[in-house]
């Protein structure tokens, strides 16, 4: 599942340094407030919590165990405020244990001593009985979700937690839809298909989501769900949803950590979707964009994308996490702007989507073309520039604010006269096909490249030969089963620019190069970004 991929797992030093109680200095109290709407921090990398600046701001953070002594001084600050631990769902960490014991703060339910010890059965092994750890991050161990004692220990585990610690709810990460990307290849015995693993993790959810929010604890899964044409990857988080309190989607507008990736076309309306599906039950929606300090067109169009679905009774917010460092105050009013309640629901304008509020509007262009808005009235720019129309490039966005009620939607075009008497209808035409799903096959061999730490993840698709060539910087790397996926290793002071290209063994069917940047603070985001990939389990100690 995930490359995307995920910063669960933190560096065993880190764990044992943050995990000793009274390590975490709580914050000192100021006047009472409330959060600002619709707007969450995730702070769960090394030193987040302390270079959050005011959190007391959010509806929601997202925070570690260990983390538990800032609660009183946040909850002082702000008592709406919701306070979410970090929990990883399908994961034990074996860098958790330290000489036989569980540390005393988990970023996971199950300690890996515990199991170990005492339910080695929860270990998901492959066909000859080898423990399976994902391929990234091999101290990240997958557990059985569909067993139930594993399911009942989890959920004791995190209720106790929640309770000890005076937190509002589990940010359960690693609520996986696909494991492909963990097991490069590799196959669970028990869960031999992604289909099998679903109804497993299912399971899971159907136990530990009512059994945290019959408890008053808030459940909100960070869903993976990539699109696939095995499964529906909308239907089942419309089923999953019904379990727990809402949902979460990384990537949220937006591929990868840099300045680029924006959705658009078919792959936006298919992303959206699991917003809208989230806002019609009536669950907490959090959306994730990562991007840097500096790039406010990502900072409008994560907003503007977030405010054309949102629905304040629902109490969902936007999240955008730096990436130039992670451990910085990651606040801007730019993508926590707030132009009051919604007046209505979106609409479409051509090819871009608008939505009026009572402070202002905001226009999404979501097409890989310019387009031009006419606002029906006078609105307002960040600096105070009146305008009554907007252009918008490919994949933008505005937020405009107004001194007066914003108008209504454009009325329905009138019906068009009737037509003549036709002549006798010809045999009808065959139907035509049904439109692809979202998003389009690739076509040819197309690779995509993802680093992390020393590592350079390489996957593609469209190779039909049974060996693969794998070439760096132009010199031939390795010949490997066609498996879509290889790891490279690089030293751990490596940095500077490396070029990756795969072939079909032997012949000259190659994809185009994809180059990666290493070191220096560059973006560890390359080609064309995998949909199999959620980030949080590359969280690396800064």
């Amino acid at each position: 599942m995930s490359t995307a991929a995920r910063r669960l797992f933190l560096l065993a030093a880190a764990l044992a340094l943050l995990a000793v109680p009274g390590t975490v200095r709580p914050q000192q109290a100021r006047a009472t407030g409330s959060p600002q709407r619709g707007i969450a921090s995730l702070r769960i990398c090394t030193g987040c919590a302390q270079s959050g600046g005011d959190l007391s701001r959010y509806k929601y953070v997202i925070l570690n165990s260990w983390d538990w002594p800032m609660l009183p001084a946040l909850k002082a600050q702000n008592p709406n405020l919701k306070a979410l631990v970090y929990k990883n769902l399908s994961f034990t960490v074996s860098y958790g244990c330290q000489n036989g014991q569980d540390l005393p703060y988990q970023t996971t339910g199950v300690g890996y001593c515990d199991a170990d010890q005492h339910h080695p059965d929860w270990f998901i092994r492959d066909s000859a009985g080898n423990r399976l750890n994902s391929a990234g991050y091999p101290q990240a161990w997958i557990m059985d979700v569909g067993n139930s004692a594993y399911q009942a220990k989890w959920l004791q585990n995190v209720a106790s937690d929640a309770h000890a610690g005076g937190w509002d709810g589990i940010f359960l990460d690693d609520t996986d839809a696909d494991m492909s990307w963990h097991l490069n290849g590799r196959q669970m015995a028990r869960y031999p298909t992604m289909a099998s693993w679903r109804a497993a993790t299912r399971s899971m959810l159907a136990t530990v989501g009512p059994g945290l929010t019959s408890a008053g604890i808030l459940a909100v899964p960070n869903f993976y769900m990539p699109w696939a044409a095995d499964y529906d990857a909308q239907a089942t988080w419309r089923d999953w949803l019904q379990f727990v309190s809402g949902g979460t989607q990384e990537y949220y507008s937006k591929w990868g950590m840099g300045s680029s990736g924006w959705f658009s076309g078919n792959d936006w309306t298919f992303r959206q979707q699991f917003q809208a599906i989230t806002e019609q039950a009536g669950k907490i929606f959090l959306g994730i964009t990562y991007a840097p300090s500096g790039d406010t067109r990502t900072m409008t169009w994560a907003r503007a994308n977030f405010l054309l679905l949102d629905d304040p009774a629902n109490a969902g917010a936007l999240v955008y996490e730096l990436s130039n460092p992670e451990n910085q105050d990651p606040y801007s009013p730019v993508w926590a702007a707030d132009v009051g309640t919604p007046s209505g629901a979106r609409f479409q304008v051509g090819a871009a989507w608008r939505r009026n509020y009572t402070g202002g509007t905001v226009v999404v262009n979501p097409t890989t073309t310019t387009v031009t808005v006419n606002l029906g009235g006078t609105y307002y720019q960040d600096d105070g520039t009146a305008t009554t129309s907007v252009t918008l490039g490919p994949t933008s966005a505005a937020i405009l604010r107004s001194q007066d009620p914003p108008p209504p939607p454009p009325p329905p075009p009138p019906p068009p006269p009737p037509p003549p008497p036709p002549p006798p209808p010809p045999p009808p035409p065959p139907p035509p096909p049904p439109p692809p799903p979202p998003p389009p096959p690739p076509q040819g061999i197309t690779l995509a490249a993802t680093v992390s730490g020393p590592w350079v993840r390489l996957t593609w698709s469209g190779m039909s030969s049974s060996r693969t060539d794998v070439f760096r910087n132009g010199s031939h790397l390795a010949t490997v089963r066609n498996s879509g996926a290889y790891s490279d290793r690089l030293g751990r002071h490596a940095h500077g620019t490396y070029t990756y290209r795969v072939c079909a063994a032997g012949t000259s069917t190659c994809s185009p190069d994809v180059s990666v940047t290493v070191g220096g603070g560059a973006s560890r985001h390359a080609g064309k970004a995998s949909r199999t990939a959620n980030r949080l389990l590359q969280l690396k100690m800064r």
